[in-house]
């Protein structure tokens, strides 16, 4: 079975032929005024514009599933409340939450939760105005492989990185950083309320401890936007989840105050984005 990065590395290796090809295809006398150097540059900017940024969200929730974490029914965001969602910046969050769930969901192969969690992200891709990104057939790829565990981690690996690049290419970066930050919102939520001792479980710690350099890397790309009306607020409360990380920096374990400050804090950031 390929796993999300491989499913990111190929993504980033038929992004970079496509645009290799393109530019090959280009006339000879604009070839000539282009050095292979700017050329380079240019495809690099790209790569990195529409290549999901971050690790696959399937990560985390493979590594709680390899503990043997039990799933929690009803842990995840109430898929009858997408349609609760009026501004754009609650949506794109929510998106990224619903995304989580349904790998969540995927990941442990519950059925009823797959189908949804899909619904409800399909809810917020329509109001979003994303349904650009997705083939029309993807609810039947979905109902298709439901018995297929592999190819479902697939589809739903594509579609996070589909709405990602999609967004990018609109020039809604904001909106897609947005998406982002709710799926790692989630995936941390999940991770610090699978079980009711987290601190005494080492690999629950790992899985945490996984989670802060994609947040750490979520809170940089940021940075630029940190004034904006859409991502200021977003901006300020990721940077108290990585103040928290960043209390034990150089070390590879968490303290029990830091994994209890740690769920305190994405408990309160992620109930003041679902409600």
């Amino acid at each position: 079975m390929k796993t999300p990065k491989a499913f990111k590395i190929i993504s980033l290796v038929i992004v970079s032929g496509l645009l290799i090809s393109g530019f090959s295809s280009c006339n000879s006398k604009s070839a000539k005024k282009e050095s292979p150097q700017i050329s380079e540059k240019t495809i690099e900017k790209e790569v990195k514009e529409y290549i999901y940024p971050l690790p696959s969200t399937f990560e985390v929730t493979n590594m709680l599933n390899e503990i043997e974490a039990s799933y929690i029914v009803g842990i995840s965001n109430d898929p009858d409340k997408a349609s609760t969602y009026f501004t754009e910046k609650s949506k794109a969050i929510n998106l990224g939450i619903y995304t989580a769930d349904l790998a969540y969901a995927t990941t442990y192969n519950q059925k009823s939760d797959i189908q949804n969690y899909f619904k409800a992200s399909e809810t917020l891709v329509r109001e979003l105005d994303l349904t650009g990104a997705f083939s029309e057939d993807l609810p039947d790829q979905i109902e298709a492989n439901m018995d297929n565990k592999e190819k479902l981690v697939q589809i739903v690996s594509d579609m996070f990185q589909n709405a990602y690049a999609f967004l990018n290419k609109q020039g809604r970066t904001e909106v897609s950083y947005l998406v982002l930050t709710g799926t790692v919102y989630e995936a941390l939520y999940l991770t610090t309320h699978i079980s009711e001792n987290t601190f005494q479980n080492p690999k629950l710690i790992e899985t945490i401890l996984f989670q802060k350099e994609p947040l750490l890397k979520l809170g940089e790309m940021l940075e630029e936007y940190k004034d904006s009306e859409m991502l200021k607020e977003t901006y300020e409360d990721l940077a108290k989840v990585n103040a928290i990380y960043a209390l034990e920096e150089g070390t590879t374990s968490m303290t029990k105050e830091q994994i209890e400050k740690l769920t305190e804090t994405i408990t309160q950031i992620r109930d003041k984005n679902v409600k």
